[in-house]
């Protein structure tokens, strides 16, 4: 089957956007490929690697989360964000990061704070 790599892409991007809780198979199923052309299509369009993608985009969305809700529970963030268990959320930004939700947050809303005028 023949297919267009940045419309493929766009769709990989948009659907990871939505739902970064989504794994390779899951999206690959989703989006009628193989996940191997998933992989080679993120790799040749933006040059990094699927799980680069999938963890910058979740990284952008709690940050977004963060700072439109402050005060709101890790729990309720990661149903926010589309994981069904804030286990999951937090071993997938430990993964991503480093840290653990709590302290993203704290490191973020740091950053919110230090960048006031």
């Amino acid at each position: 089957m023949s297919y267009d790599p940045r419309l493929l892409y766009e769709r990989i991007f948009h659907s990871l956007l939505q739902g970064p809780s989504l794994s390779l198979e899951e999206l690959a199923r989703a989006l009628h490929v193989s996940p191997r052309t998933i992989q080679n299509t993120v790799f040749a369009v933006a040059g990094r690697k699927f799980r680069d993608l999938r963890e910058e985009l979740l990284l952008m969305r709690l940050r977004s989360a963060i700072v439109s809700e402050p005060a709101a529970a890790i729990k309720e963030l990661s149903s926010e964000i589309g994981y069904k268990s804030p286990r999951s959320f937090a071993r997938a930004i430990r993964r991503a990061c480093g840290v653990s939700p709590e302290q993203l947050r704290a490191l973020i809303a740091s950053e919110m704070v230090g960048s006031k005028p």
